[in-house]
Order: C-alpha cells, then sequence, then structure tokens
C-alpha cells in the first residue's frame, strides 16, 4: 500500500534525486530491465501499485527490493519516497549548494528545471548498505536527474553514481 508520510525529507539522510517530470510513476517492467542494464541489479517493488499504468498520488512512499545480479543473499529492502519539489524545500536548498560546489558544471540548469523530488532513504535496517546507492543511480538513469549525496557538497548524474558504487565493490 502506498502511504503519504511527512514530507520534511531531511538530504542527510537520503540520497537526493532532482527530477523534471512533474508526475510520479512507476514502470516496473521497464525500471527492472534499467536496473540490470544499469546497475547489473534485480529489482522489485513491495507494494501494489493500483494504477495499471504506475501513476501514484503526488506524494508517495515505497519500498523497493534490490539485489545484485545472481547473488543467493536475500534482496535488500530501500525505502523511497517522492514529492512535488515544493514540498521539499531542504532538498532543493542542498541542490543548490551542491551546485555551487562544484561550480555549476551544467547541473544548474537541471535543477532549475527540477519539478519533483526523489529520495532513497540513505540506511537499511538489514542487507547491502550500498543498495540505497544503486537504487539512487538507477533513479538517475531512469528519470534522468542529478543526484545529492547525504554528506551533500556534490551533486552527479548516473555516471557519477556508478563511479561511486564501484569503488564501493558493486560492479556496473
Amino acid at each position: 500500500m502506498l502511504m503519504r508520510e511527512p514530507t520534511a525529507m531531511n538530504p542527510a539522510l537520503h540520497w537526493t534525486l532532482l527530477a523534471a517530470p512533474p508526475d510520479a510513476r512507476v514502470e516496473r517492467l521497464r525500471w527492472a530491465q534499467q536496473a540490470l542494464t544499469l546497475v547489473r541489479a534485480e529489482l522489485g517493488l513491495v507494494e501494489t501499485i493500483s494504477d495499471r499504468e504506475g501513476w501514484l498520488p503526488a506524494a508517495a512512499s515505497l519500498t523497493f527490493t534490490l539485489r545484485r545480479e545472481g547473488e543467493p543473499a536475500e534482496p535488500t529492502r530501500v525505502r523511497v519516497h517522492t514529492v512535488p519539489i515544493e514540498e521539499a524545500t531542504a532538498a532543493r536548498e542542498a541542490a543548490d549548494a551542491a551546485v555551487r560546489a562544484i561550480g555549476g558544471a551544467g547541473m544548474d540548469f537541471l535543477v532549475a528545471r527540477a519539478q519533483r523530488v526523489w529520495a532513497v532513504e540513505a540506511k537499511v535496517a538489514a542487507g547491502d548498505p550500498r543498495a540505497p546507492l544503486a537504487m539512487a543511480a538507477l533513479l538517475a538513469g531512469v528519470l534522468l536527474a542529478p543526484v545529492v549525496p547525504p554528506e551533500g557538497g556534490a551533486i552527479f548524474g548516473l555516471k557519477g553514481a556508478r563511479a561511486r558504487l564501484e569503488a564501493l565493490g558493486w560492479a556496473t
């Protein structure tokens, strides 16, 4: 079941993505295929989305499962939240600060276009601690959205997220 949660997302606790499309939609089959292609992971969705096309309410929270392709371990549960950007002021401020920290580099344009925030909880209760970063990398690829890490000070796209994953031993 999809639930509306408090929208005060703390960027220090999330991998924060700023996406241009204003609406929230999960294209399960495409996202699962992209998970294999982009981050070599098997992706599942715990909740059932009632809309056949994957459209979500304006504010939604979902739990995904993620496991490196071919690994026998249980998949890791990763929480993802999404809200219109107007409801995530702290996320926008963190992105603006990250853009300033890297001198723009084109990310300023992407952040300016953002109408929706997707936030991946950085910590997991159990499982692979790299799974949230893998989920953020996947979302960066499917949403064409820049990522601000929980520690701030940087902003990057899919390539940067994959490089961070690989540095942690998750081959992409």
